[in-house]
């Protein structure tokens, strides 16, 4: 059965985001959703397997009937499986096709296999062994308030943390994905090596060392990654790839690089998350599926809460989802519309058309919404007294990609002929923004920045991770703050399996699969402290609720660039021996 594979988050593959050494992450992320109907059609039952096939491999899947699919869709959860049929082509933007990928679906008695028996046939190797948590008896609890989450672009600071016996013991008021890593028992306590599929641990001046040669010695070296960890840490990596002539890339490249192409050329028409709180009355998700990606942006910011002059919490107002599939969020929503798969940007111009009145010359529908229901959106937005439009990478990993969040722009600005409309980007990690607003202020580029010619120079689709990877040019790798052997696409992995690939990471993560030597560190947020931009670009001190006694990333960094430095100066660049420590002013 031809069918369209589309792939995001699921709240229990989130959940396990930080347990990615256990079973558990690997059978969330074998599951394939598939319309009850379709499963009729191959005859296969829920539990059964399904083998997904794509020009770029194939991979067997557990199905699960889900009502909220048309007939053809299937989903799959982000993840090492999902990555595997998936091919490294970016169209010039960076993103691959992660929500619009076709292949055919069979029925099979293959059963799915594990994230890390894919990743060793990727080149990787097996998981290293995790050390049993190190933690005295709990005595007397010590209470932490007003707690930030460095967990999603939302940043609660909300969160309220109970540490005892050098762990922490119980979070209030987070989410079930932020608990979960405040919770978190999948660390390293030392460096490890990889010695020919065997892992060894070694100290921590070694490891340093090993890193400065690999970095110093490699002709194309490519730095990926930094949306884990913070602004500060962010600031010393942008001065590494300089004094290494290297390539730097971060996280956004892949899931909102499009919505900045967009922002680019239409202008960013934005506005802080309290003044959601406080003033929107009709509030929209489109693309995206906040239940699951970002479970309090609802309760905190957007609709089922109280603002200084919206004091009847959802009451006051609407809720409305635009989505391919009933997602959770759609199912909570005063008003959901499903739009056919790619055609967001023909909705945005049909839109326009409308507020512009043109609605006569529309046809019957556009992309599968009827006529009469665009028309209604369009008199709501236009009457609202403040409107606010939350974009997923629904929009920028389908069809369209940067064109439908620039489109999406400008249909903001029609708006802003009648009322007060504003557009944010739903940003997933919790410090992904940090990394473009660090990247823009110190090299004018926001990712994908390429040092190699002694100037930053910026060409998505060319100096980004993805591409970078996928043609083979990347002869040495650091992975900071991101999990590429989770997210990036076969091809992509397995070219980090034939290069030095180093991870500094808090967590075990399936990249520690395609590393030489996994440095673990300090996890900002809980073990030290940092700086993070949320979502709306307002910067937040991260607090330290205990201590780890294992490095910062700024530590283990500024060590690395002194090294670097005293070993090569590239092009006659003078690189600053002590890089700011200061987060930068936002962008």
């Amino acid at each position: 059965m031809d069918v369209l594979i589309t792939s995001g988050r699921t709240i229990a593959q989130g959940r396990k985001l930080y347990y990615k050494d256990m079973p558990a992450y690997s059978d969330e992320t074998a599951r394939c959703f598939v319309n009850p109907f379709d499963l009729l059609e191959l005859g296969a039952a829920a539990g059964d397997y399904l083998l997904l096939s794509t020009g770029t491999g194939e991979e067997v899947f557990s199905a699960t009937p889900c009502d909220d699919l048309v007939s053809g869709t299937v989903f799959i959860p982000c993840g090492p499986h999902a990555n595997a049929i998936l091919h490294a082509t970016t169209r010039g933007t960076g993103a691959p096709d992660y929500k619009w990928l076709e292949g055919t679906v069979t029925l099979t008695r293959r059963p799915p296999r594990s994230g890390w028996d894919i990743l060793i046939e990727e080149g990787g190797a097996a998981c290293p062994p995790v050390p049993a948590p190190v933690g005295g008896e709990d005595g007397d609890l010590v209470t932490i308030r007003d707690v930030v989450c460095p967990l999603c672009g939302c940043l609660c600071d909300d969160l309220v943390v109970k540490v005892g016996g050098g762990a922490v013991r119980s979070v209030d008021n987070a989410c079930s994905l932020g608990s979960e890593k405040f919770l978190s028992q999948s660390r390293l306590t030392h460096p490890i090596s990889n010695d020919g599929g065997a892992w060894r641990a070694i100290g921590f001046r070694e490891a340093i060392r090993r890193t400065v040669e690999v970095l110093a010695d490699a002709e194309r070296p490519l730095l990926f990654g930094w949306s884990g960890t913070s602004a500060e840490a962010q600031c010393i990596g942008i001065h590494i790839a300089e004094a290494i002539g290297g390539v730097i890339d971060n996280c956004s490249s892949i899931c909102h690089g499009p919505s900045i192409m967009g922002i680019q050329e239409a202008g960013h028409p934005g506005c802080t998350l309290g003044a959601v709180k406080n003033r929107a009355d009709v509030v929209i998700y489109w693309g995206s599926n906040p239940i699951e990606s970002h479970p309090r942006h609802l309760s905190r910011y957007t609709t089922f809460v109280n603002g200084k002059y919206r004091d009847n919490g959802h009451h006051d107002r609407t809720l409305v989802v635009v989505d391919i599939r009933e997602t959770d969020t759609a199912k909570i929503a005063d008003e959901f519309i499903r739009v056919k798969p790619g055609a967001d940007y023909a909705v945005f111009s049909a839109l326009r058309a409308i507020l512009r009145g043109h609605a006569d010359i529309l046809p019957a529908t556009v992309g599968g919404v009827p006529r009469e229901r665009l028309i209604w959106l369009a008199d709501l937005c236009r009457n609202t007294r403040f409107g606010a439009l939350f974009t997923g990478i629904g929009l920028t990993q389908s069809p369209g990609r940067y064109k439908n969040v620039r489109n999406a722009i400008q249909l903001v600005d029609e708006l802003n002929r009648h009322t007060k409309f504003t557009l944010t980007p739903m940003r997933g990690h919790w410090n992904v923004n940090g990394t473009n607003q660090t990247f823009s202020y110190l090299t004018g580029y926001p990712y994908g920045v390429d040092f190699s010619r002694g100037t930053p120079y910026y060409n998505p689709g060319e100096t980004t991770a993805v591409d970078l990877l996928r043609r083979g040019e990347a002869d040495a790798c650091l992975i900071i703050g991101a999990d590429p052997g989770a997210h990036l696409p076969r091809r992509c992995n397995e070219h980090l399996a034939t290069i030095p690939t180093i991870v500094i990471d808090p967590f075990v993560s399936l990249s520690t699969s395609f590393a030489d030597l996994h440095i673990p560190v300090a996890c900002v947020g809980i073990d030290c402290e940092g700086t993070g931009y949320r979502m709306d670009s307002v910067p937040i001190r991260m607090k330290k609720v205990l201590s780890s006694g294992l490095p910062t990333d700024e530590e283990v960094l500024s060590e690395i660039l002194s090294r670097v430095q005293e070993r090569r100066q590239p092009y006659g660049v003078t690189v600053p021996k002590t890089p700011s420590s200061e987060a930068p002013p936002i962008a």
